[in-house]
């Protein structure tokens, strides 16, 4: 991250329960209030198209905001789709290694 320069937010959109009777919650995580405020008008701008791209399901995108010195919350790309990786189970952990050898 580059305070102002190059920062980056998550725009989720996440359900629980049953798709075709819940509604949608959205989330912004960023890296500053700024962040959050592009992702806000990144929605705003783009939520037909996100609509009708993903449809009532629960979508991860990974934003870039650029030079918000300069431009604000104004200036976002989109960085990618990372849906199937925020909403995978983590791998299962290594088996543990036996340190003690059989004399």
């Amino acid at each position: 991250m580059e305070p102002g320069i190059t920062e980056y937010v998550l725009l989720a959109r996440l359900t629980a329960g049953d798709r075709r009777e819940s509604r949608p919650a959205f989330l912004f995580c960023g890296q500053r209030a700024i962040t959050n405020q592009a992702a806000t008008r990144y929605l705003a701008r783009h939520h037909e198209r996100l609509a009708r791209k993903h449809g009532n399901a629960p979508f991860v995108l990974l934003l870039k905001v650029v030079n918000s010195r300069a431009y604000g919350p104004d200036m976002v790309e989109l960085v990618g789709d990372v849906t199937r990786a925020a909403t995978s189970p983590l791998p299962a952990p290594p088996a543990p290694r036996n340190s003690h050898r059989a004399s």
